[in-house]
């Protein structure tokens, strides 16, 4: 019998210095509490001892020191994982159970991951590979599915109220960043509460100063932009180390209120709120046209996520369902984008309000040896676009062309069936359906960008599944294999946005886009010996149809180019492609030494290709991984490990400008590799100190994809107090 999704943090509470193996537990897979040995997809699972350790300034960088998942970065305050080859609206980004992609989530790179205060979760799942029988659209990459922490009431009655507290300060030296986290829980017999708050301070990001001999000088920031005396003046920068205009305020909270009248019901609130200071964009704002730099200003404005859910759960003995989850949820998402030309008195500002309405009802129940999962949810965004021309010098306010077509709306409504079978204590069989229909709706304004299209309205289909078999074989040896599909239908970003791109294009309208789907196959062996060894390696092989990338593209009187907002563009649009094909391995390995120690390694290639163009498919990043040695004995925790990736080639770069070659070196991305040790020490139950050296080599490089050098040489302290 499955356990509950609150219980997790009180089963399950790993020791870092040994070896998980698959008997692990994880909810992804069904939104049920499971073990990962019955699971047939590679589930990776990054828990909050993990996160303690690696005392990472933000969620990307949480996943990004995984070595599991690969991080593309274009400021500072942003974080785009790929998932086999699959990015941004490809990915599924799920707060406890409920989805974050929304209507506007783009298909270049995307920073919102970060609205995730990584000391807030109990642990991180991500699920590789398409999970669109689960989770509907945009799970073609995998699912990054992240549980806050959350109350738990007291053990047993008489014995007082459970009241518990973390608190944290931070310094790290890389981007002079100063954070400070405190954590508040408070339990009773039937009454629960879990508070916490993360306020961060980032300062300009410094990069690493060695290496890169072939190419002197890349990254250094030799000039910036600064407002003098009401003129937009061109400065010398001092530290060409220090990449200007990159730092930002962050601050998170998250309340959860759980109450449990009678064993067996169970109440949830979960409120959530992240919110940052203006972001600047600094490829853009080191972006040079005609030999001098184009921008004074290109900032994402305050960036702002609110999530309200509440989560009924039932559970009872007898009835078509063992345990129920209903999960209604509201989210208010902002964004916006303020640019403005080098010497320009207009600067642009156009903000985005997205409000998503949410209902999930999952169902679980045991029959036997069979296992049955059912649900469905409904989604409903609505997106209210506005833009606005503001003069620096007189305030005055006009009004110019928007992102989107105001009113747009974005709805998804689904059904699912999934089926675990335990034929034999060592074969299990697991094989679900999903029927999805997805809604969008926009309507065009002329007033600023000359169009044939008045509206578009679109309705898609989508049947999916997938089927998989465990085999456990003989001497700790696991077979599984997996066939699943995957589908992701165009948003209103898809189909309606207007907006430059670097290389100087401009992304029109297509309101004539169909879904991208793929089917996905793939292979793992894997060998166990418990609490000593645990080895795997993983075949995929993924083929997509329709696949919706940036090409060339004509406006509807024929033109390939288009004058907006007074300048002349070449038009480029997001376009189903024929055919493409990504495939690659994957492995993971953890082996328990003598005298505490263990060691963990993991590893990933990728390969992807538009068949139709016959050019390389974006997003696919090249080789990565990460290998480290862990130690913890008494009250010292020390890990020392190596975080790399290999090199891509300018020919290797996809045409559609995604993977951003005009921000690599001449010869594309260079494969490069950083020494990093971490260590926690004890002081006494309730104090704990920590310390880390990251990029310890001071190495020079930029990661595939990103416009923005990589963190140089950090030293970071922290220093703990539990209670």
């Amino acid at each position: 019998m499955a356990a509950s999704l609150p219980a997790l943090a009180q089963q399950y509470s790993p020791d870092s210095s040994r070896v998980i193996g698959l008997n692990e537990v994880v909810v992804s897979a069904n939104r049920v509490l499971e073990r990962k040995a019955d699971i047939p997809q590679q589930i990776d699972v990054l828990t909050a001892r993990q996160i303690r350790l690696q005392n990472p300034g933000t969620m990307a960088d949480a996943l990004l020191n995984t070595g599991w998942v690969f991080v593309q970065k274009s400021q500072l305050g942003g974080g785009s994982p790929v998932l086999r080859g699959f990015e941004a609206n490809k990915v599924l980004l799920v707060v406890d159970g409920v989805r974050l992609n929304n209507a506007i989530y783009r298909g270049g790179h995307l920073q919102n991951i970060l609205s995730v205060d990584a000391n807030s979760l109990e642990r991180v799942e991500i699920l590789n590979g398409a999970g669109a029988v689960i989770y509907g659209s945009d799970a073609l990459g995998g699912v990054i599915s992240l549980l806050t922490k959350s109350p738990r009431l007291a053990d047993t009655a008489g014995t007082g109220p459970r009241v518990h507290t973390t608190n944290l300060l931070r310094y790290a030296t890389a981007a002079r960043e100063k954070t400070a986290h405190t954590d508040f829980s408070l339990g009773g017999q039937r009454w629960a509460s879990f508070t916490s708050l993360t306020a961060t301070d980032f300062d300009d990001l410094r990069k690493g100063r060695k290496g890169l001999a072939e190419f002197p000088g890349f990254g250094e920031v030799r000039q910036y932009v600064e407002r003098q005396h009401g003129q937009d003046v061109v400065v010398s920068h001092d530290e060409p180390n220090r990449q200007k205009f990159t730092g930002y305020r962050q601050l998170d909270v998250v309340q959860k209120v759980l109450f449990q009248p009678r064993a067996g019901q169970r109440h949830l609130l979960n409120l959530q709120l992240s919110t940052t200071s203006v972001v600047p964009r600094f490829d853009r704002l080191q972006t040079y046209r005609n030999g001098a730099l184009r921008y004074a200003e290109w900032s994402y404005g305050p960036q702002r996520r609110l999530l309200a859910s509440y989560q009924l759960e039932l559970t009872q003995t007898g009835g078509f369902y063992d345990r129920l989850r209903l999960t209604p949820a509201v989210q208010a998402v902002e964004e916006s984008r303020l640019v403005r030309d080098f010497g320009k008195d207009r600067r642009n500002e156009n903000t985005e309000k997205v409000r998503v309405l949410s209902t999930n009802l999952d169902l679980f129940k045991d029959v036997g040896r069979h296992e049955l999962r059912y649900g469905a949810e409904l989604t409903h965004n609505r997106v209210r676009s506005i833009g606005e021309g503001v003069s620096v010098t007189t305030g005055a306010v006009q009004p110019i062309a928007t992102r989107y077509p105001t009113g747009s709306t974005y709805a998804t409504a689904g059904a699912y069936l999934a089926h675990r079978w335990e034929i034999t204590d060592r074969l299990i069989l697991s094989d679900g359906l999903r029927y999805s229909r997805v809604r969008t709706e926009a309507a065009f304004d002329p007033r600023f960008f000359e169009t044939a299209y008045t509206a578009v309205r679109q309705s898609s289909p989508s049947l999916d599944g997938n089927l998989g078999l465990v085999a456990m074989l003989p001497a700790g040896l696991r077979l599984s294999g997996l066939v699943a599909t995957g589908f992701r239908n165009p948003n209103v970003d898809d189909i309606s946005k207007t907006f430059e791109q670097i290389n100087g294009t401009l992304i029109i309208p297509n309101p004539g886009l169909q879904p991208e789907r793929v089917v996905n196959y793939e292979l793992e062996l894997s060998e166990t010996v418990e609490d000593r060894l645990l080895i795997s390696v993983l075949g995929f092989y993924t083929n997509l149809r329709d696949a919706l990338v940036v090409r060339p593209f004509a406006t509807p009187d024929g033109k390939g180019t288009v004058v907006f907002n007074g300048t002349e563009y070449a038009t480029v649009a997001t376009v189903n492609t024929g055919r493409a094909r990504i495939q690659g391995v994957s492995a993971r390995t953890q082996l328990a030494l003598p005298a505490h120690l263990r060691l963990d390694g993991t590893l990933t290639y990728t390969r992807g290709r538009d068949l139709t163009a016959d050019v390389p498919l974006d997003h696919i990043s090249p080789l990565y991984g990460r290998a480290a040695l862990t130690y913890q004995h008494r009250k010292l925790l020390a890990e020392g490990s190596v975080l790399f990736n290999g090199r891509k080639r300018a020919s290797e770069y996809s045409p559609s400008g995604e993977d951003n070659l005009l921000q690599a070196t001449p010869g594309g991305t260079l494969g490069w590799s950083t020494l990093n040790l971490r260590t926690s020490y004890q002081l006494s139950r309730g104090w704990a100190v920590q310390a880390g050296l990251e990029n310890i080599l001071d190495t020079n490089y930029r990661v595939f994809a990103s416009g923005i050098s990589a963190p140089g040489r950090n030293l970071f302290v922290a220093v703990r107090l539990e209670r």
